[in-house]
Protein backbone atom coordinates (compact mmCIF):
# COMPACT_ATOMS: atom_id res chain seq x y z
CA UNK A 1 0.00 0.00 0.00
CA UNK A 2 1.39 3.24 -1.19
CA UNK A 3 2.06 5.90 1.25
CA UNK A 4 -1.40 8.46 1.76
CA UNK A 5 -1.73 10.62 -0.90
CA UNK A 6 0.37 8.63 -3.10
CA UNK A 7 -0.69 6.28 -6.04
CA UNK A 8 1.08 2.92 -6.24
CA UNK A 9 2.54 4.00 -10.18
CA UNK A 10 3.96 7.48 -8.18
CA UNK A 11 6.04 5.43 -5.64
CA UNK A 12 7.10 2.71 -8.10
CA UNK A 13 8.64 5.71 -10.08
CA UNK A 14 10.26 7.36 -7.32
CA UNK A 15 11.79 3.97 -6.32
CA UNK A 16 12.51 3.72 -9.69
CA UNK A 17 14.68 6.77 -9.83
CA UNK A 18 16.51 6.61 -6.62
CA UNK A 19 17.25 3.01 -7.78
CA UNK A 20 18.74 4.87 -10.45
CA UNK A 21 21.14 7.19 -8.48
CA UNK A 22 22.50 4.14 -6.64
CA UNK A 23 23.05 2.39 -9.67
CA UNK A 24 24.97 5.94 -11.19
CA UNK A 25 26.64 6.21 -8.17
CA UNK A 26 27.84 2.68 -7.12
CA UNK A 27 29.27 2.97 -11.15
CA UNK A 28 30.97 6.33 -10.55
CA UNK A 29 32.49 5.13 -7.12
CA UNK A 30 34.14 1.80 -8.50
CA UNK A 31 35.09 3.95 -11.43
CA UNK A 32 37.31 5.47 -9.16
CA UNK A 33 35.62 9.20 -9.78
CA UNK A 34 35.61 10.34 -6.20
CA UNK A 35 38.46 10.86 -3.52
CA UNK A 36 35.97 8.93 -0.72
CA UNK A 37 32.71 7.46 -0.50
CA UNK A 38 31.21 10.77 1.40
CA UNK A 39 32.39 12.40 -1.13
CA UNK A 40 30.26 10.35 -3.82
CA UNK A 41 27.43 10.12 -1.71
CA UNK A 42 27.20 14.32 -1.08
CA UNK A 43 27.76 14.31 -4.63
CA UNK A 44 24.92 12.21 -5.14
CA UNK A 45 23.02 13.92 -2.62
CA UNK A 46 23.39 17.20 -4.47
CA UNK A 47 22.19 15.95 -7.51
CA UNK A 48 18.86 14.41 -6.41
CA UNK A 49 18.21 17.50 -4.96
CA UNK A 50 18.55 19.64 -8.11
CA UNK A 51 16.47 16.23 -9.78
CA UNK A 52 14.12 17.04 -6.98
CA UNK A 53 13.97 20.76 -7.56
CA UNK A 54 13.40 20.37 -11.19
CA UNK A 55 10.93 17.41 -11.66
CA UNK A 56 7.30 16.53 -10.69
CA UNK A 57 6.11 13.34 -10.91
CA UNK A 58 2.16 13.41 -12.14
CA UNK A 59 -0.21 11.15 -11.02
CA UNK A 60 -0.28 9.13 -13.76
CA UNK A 61 3.99 8.38 -13.10
CA UNK A 62 5.14 10.58 -15.72
CA UNK A 63 7.81 12.73 -14.98
CA UNK A 64 7.82 16.04 -16.25
CA UNK A 65 10.17 19.50 -15.64
CA UNK A 66 9.18 22.62 -14.02
CA UNK A 67 9.44 25.80 -14.19
CA UNK A 68 13.46 26.73 -15.37
CA UNK A 69 15.67 26.58 -11.72
CA UNK A 70 18.95 27.71 -11.46
CA UNK A 71 21.72 26.03 -9.68
CA UNK A 72 23.44 27.85 -7.06
CA UNK A 73 26.41 25.70 -4.87
CA UNK A 74 24.44 26.62 -1.78
CA UNK A 75 20.88 25.60 -2.43
CA UNK A 76 18.74 24.92 -5.28
CA UNK A 77 16.91 28.18 -5.67
CA UNK A 78 13.56 29.10 -7.81
CA UNK A 79 14.69 31.03 -10.82
CA UNK A 80 14.44 34.90 -10.49
CA UNK A 81 10.85 35.48 -12.37
CA UNK A 82 9.20 32.96 -9.92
Amino acid sequence: MPPSGFSTTVVRGALQFVGGCYTDLLREVREGKYDSYEAAIEAELDKIERALATLHIEPDGTIVVKEPYFYDAERVKPSPSD
